[in-house]
Formats: structure tokens, C-alpha cells, sequence
């Protein structure tokens, strides 16, 4: 019975150092990523908590979670600036979208790191907050006055920014599994861009991308979706403000918010994906072409998945992610330096 896990390491190559800091010894591989050793913990207890968290692991054994683990691949930091013309820091947190999709925010960060001590915070958090603390306590050693962290989510009313406020101490419960938090007063937890005028125009532009004749068309908006059903409808809220901006500002009268609650048990995703299927059906027989565009924070998330979950349908999707676009920079500097006034 595994009583202990180390966090997973790299297959690249990687040099080993240690920090004359708590919980900060890590490996480093080429690129610069850091994988901290996890703290030691009772793994069973972790096992357990995650069973009663999330619905699709209720019946998993430990080595079928521990697989799962693997699949959402590491969690590590990677500092993408030390310093900037401004001495605050900018810790990046999302849950990770795979070597290519992170490298895609790595570098879209750049720009923030000129400004502000940069770092991306990479990973679910499900088992672990290492790498959380260790980005935290470098900037901490290089004396930034704030540190502003940004939550790279489309809501903040999900388990996973859930479980990042807990690292912080800004919720009394878990979302995941036990893990050790921190605090500081140096942290300001930001809010994730929601429905914000940059998200609208994101969208938009996505939408028009791959529109040819508006008056003829209908528009999905698709997201991954949270698992609790009351977070589920402050979502679609959210999705319908953006919706309503793409229709003021086009010629498509109908745009449709759904999710699929992707975590969420069988039953449920499978009731959201017959909706939008149906949908789908019925604005073709009206003589529609269907678009479809997301809140994804990344273009390399699920929409493999739902290349498979829609096959044989007649749509147009324009898989993009928000992450990686310009405003999605815009914004993140704008709302730092909002909260550094």
C-alpha cells in the first residue's frame, strides 16, 4: 500500500537544488520549470478525500486516481521574470493545459514580466500546494512588496479556484483533498476575468472568425462547466452577459450558453450534451448554420473530446482559448494595476 508520494518528476532532464527556504527543493529541467518535492502526508487519507470530493472518483481504488494523476500531468512554477519596473510580483495560476499549451502562456506572459516579478503556478493543487508555496516564498525572497495572484479560470465559482483560495486561507474547506496552505499579507487573490468587457470582446472576436452570414447563423457558447448545479447556473449567467454583447455587437440573434459539466457524475454531462445536440438539430432543420465558440481558458482542453462528442454534426467551432490572446494580457495588467492603487 503506497503510504507516501513524491511529486512526479519530468521525463526531461533536470538538475536538483535546494532553497535555503521551507518545502523548496526542487528538480529543474531545461526550460527553467520547477517541480518541488511534495510534502510527506498520509496518501490514504488524500485518496479518500478526493473520492468524497469529485463525483467520477467515487469508485476509483488509489492506483486508478493515481493514474488519473498522472494523466493531468505535474505540478511545478515557472518563473518567467525576477524582477520588473515595478517591484510587485504576479503568480499565474492555472491548471495546467500540457507542454504546449503551457508553453503558449509562458511566453504570452512575457509582457506582464516586464512590468511585474513573474511566475506561473502550474497544476491542479488536487494533492499537493509545493509548488504554490515555492513560487510564493521565491518572491518572497526577493522582496516584492504585493503579491497579486490571478486565477486563470472563467468563474470563480468552481472546486478548482475553490481549492486555490483554500492554499491561501480563503476558504475554510478543501474543494479536493487536505494540502498545506499559506498565508501572507503580501497575497491579494484576484478575480478570474468572469464576464469582463475583455472576455466579451475575446469571444467576439472568435465568433466573427469564423462567421460568413449572420442573419443566418446561431451561436453556441460552450464551456467545461463546475460540478455543483447552483455554481452551474451562476456560470450560464456569466455566458449569457457575454452572449448578450456578441448580439448587440453582430447580426446573430441567437446565441445559446451551455456547459458540459465535464466532471460532473455520467448522467449529468450526458443530459447537458443531448441539450446542446438537440439544439443543434433544431437550428438546422430552421436552416441555420451553427457556430460554436468557448470560455476555455486554453485551446488545447477538451475540445478533443468534443470533436468527438459532436461527430457527425454540421457545426463550425472556433477552438481558441482566452489565455492566449492579447486582451487576456490586457487584462491581467489592468486588473493588477487596479488592486496596486
Amino acid at each position: 500500500m503506497i503510504q507516501y508520494l513524491l511529486i512526479f518528476l519530468t521525463i526531461f532532464s533536470t538538475s536538483v537544488f535546494a532553497m535555503d527556504m521551507n518545502h523548496c527543493e526542487y528538480t529543474q529541467d531545461e526550460l527553467g520549470k520547477k517541480y518541488p518535492k511534495m510534502m510527506h502526508h498520509d496518501m490514504n487519507q488524500s485518496f479518500d478525500q478526493l473520492r468524497t470530493s469529485i463525483p467520477s472518483m467515487q469508485r476509483m481504488t488509489n492506483q486508478q486516481i493515481m493514474g488519473m494523476m498522472k494523466m493531468m500531468g505535474p505540478n511545478y512554477y515557472w518563473p518567467v521574470s525576477n524582477q520588473g519596473s515595478v517591484n510587485n510580483g504576479v503568480l499565474i495560476m492555472a491548471h495546467g493545459y500540457g507542454p504546449g499549451g503551457d508553453q503558449d502562456l509562458f511566453d504570452s506572459a512575457h509582457s506582464v514580466g516586464m512590468i511585474y516579478q513573474t511566475t506561473l503556478s502550474m497544476g491542479m493543487s488536487m494533492m499537493t500546494s509545493s509548488h504554490v508555496i515555492c513560487s510564493v516564498n521565491e518572491m518572497i525572497h526577493n522582496d516584492v512588496e504585493k503579491i497579486f495572484v490571478v486565477p486563470v479560470s472563467s468563474t470563480a465559482h468552481n472546486t478548482l479556484v475553490r481549492q486555490w483560495n483554500y492554499i491561501f486561507g480563503l476558504e475554510e474547506n478543501y474543494a479536493y483533498a487536505e494540502v498545506e496552505q499559506i498565508n501572507n499579507e503580501k497575497i491579494v487573490m484576484l478575480d478570474p476575468i468572469s464576464d469582463d468587457l475583455y472576455a466579451k470582446k475575446i469571444i467576439l472576436e472568435y465568433t466573427n472568425e469564423i462567421s460568413s452570414d449572420p442573419s443566418n447563423e446561431v451561436l453556441i457558447i460552450i464551456a467545461h462547466g463546475p460540478i455543483d448545479e447552483v455554481d452551474n447556473n451562476i456560470e450560464l449567467d456569466l455566458m449569457n452577459n457575454i452572449g448578450d454583447y456578441i448580439k448587440q455587437h453582430t447580426s446573430i440573434k441567437t446565441v445559446m450558453a451551455f456547459t458540459l459539466q465535464d466532471d460532473a457524475p455520467k448522467e449529468i454531462r450526458d443530459r447537458n450534451l443531448d441539450n446542446i445536440k438537440t439544439f443543434m438539430r433544431t437550428s438546422k432543420e430552421e436552416g441555420k448554420r451553427v457556430l460554436m465558440v468557448s470560455n476555455l481558458m486554453s485551446g488545447q482542453g477538451i475540445q478533443r473530446k468534443l470533436a468527438k462528442d459532436f461527430e457527425g454534426y454540421d457545426y463550425t467551432f472556433n477552438s481558441k482559448g482566452l489565455l492566449t490572446h492579447p486582451y487576456y494580457i490586457e487584462w491581467i495588467k489592468e486588473s493588477v494595476a487596479k488592486h496596486s492603487e
